[in-house]
């Protein structure tokens, strides 16, 4: 079974004739702007953790300011508004998830099975809406999705958040319909099987865990849902 594997400035010179040296003034070097006195990924880790808990709305850049310890003015120089700077901290969240899935969307050995990855795919999911990113934390917490639970509600609103939650999903269908379409070919899957279809299952079971680990549901009642869903697609 093979891997389901996507200056300083010149020195400026007087060029004058003025009997008198003084009246010919030569521009003196411009000065460096001060070095940044803050880490940008740090900040955007806690502006992550601040827009996954509270939301767009109930965020803002005063308290960003507060909890990072950034003025808005060095904020705004960074990152931009606060709707640039939600969507550079959720890149930042796209990017750690599709580097997990990277890793676990590929067969570990002649034994493994395509309901086994597409588990493992869940429980990598599961753990980073139950606040356990790192697979350490074993309490959990009420997350969900940080990009899905937040964006739904502001994007009616804001063009360019409309625009990346659909460029997500739409991501998303297309990694799967490749997976999917790979697998088909290797007879892994059956060939009256959609794999755009079947992308749109697995994309819309995601949602759905997203929103109920939102909503309070256990990191265990996410698995059982997962195991019966793929013991019935993939027996």
């Amino acid at each position: 079974m093979d891997d389901f594997k996507g200056f300083e400035l010149p020195d400026v010179a007087c060029g004058g004739e003025a009997a008198d040296p003084q009246a010919c003034a030569c521009e003196a070097p411009r000065k460096r702007g001060r070095p940044r006195a803050f880490d940008p990924d740090a900040v955007l880790e806690t502006v992550l953790e601040m827009f996954w808990m509270r939301g767009f709305a109930n965020t803002s850049l005063d308290d960003i300011a507060a909890a990072t310890g950034v003025s808005r003015p060095s904020l705004s120089a960074t990152f931009g508004d606060k709707e640039a700077l939600y969507l550079k901290a959720m890149e930042r969240y796209r990017q750690a998830i599709s580097g997990k899935l990277d890793q676990v969307l590929q067969c570990n050995g002649q034994n493994d099975n395509l309901r086994g990855i597409i588990n493992r795919y869940f429980d990598v999911m599961i753990r980073s809406y139950t606040g356990d990113v790192d697979g350490e934390s074993e309490a959990g917490e009420c997350l969900g999705c940080a990009f899905m639970c937040t964006a739904l509600n502001e994007a009616p609103r804001h063009e360019s958040i409309m625009s990346v939650l659909q460029g997500t999903i739409e991501e998303f269908d297309a990694r799967f319909e490749r997976f999917f379409a790979k697998a088909q070919k290797m007879g892994h899957i059956g060939s009256n099987q959609n794999p755009k279809v079947m992308s749109q299952m697995i994309t819309s079971l995601t949602s759905s865990l997203a929103v109920r680990a939102r909503a309070g549901a256990s990191r265990d009642d996410l698995k059982a849902i997962v195991e019966a869903t793929t013991s019935f697609l993939f027996p």
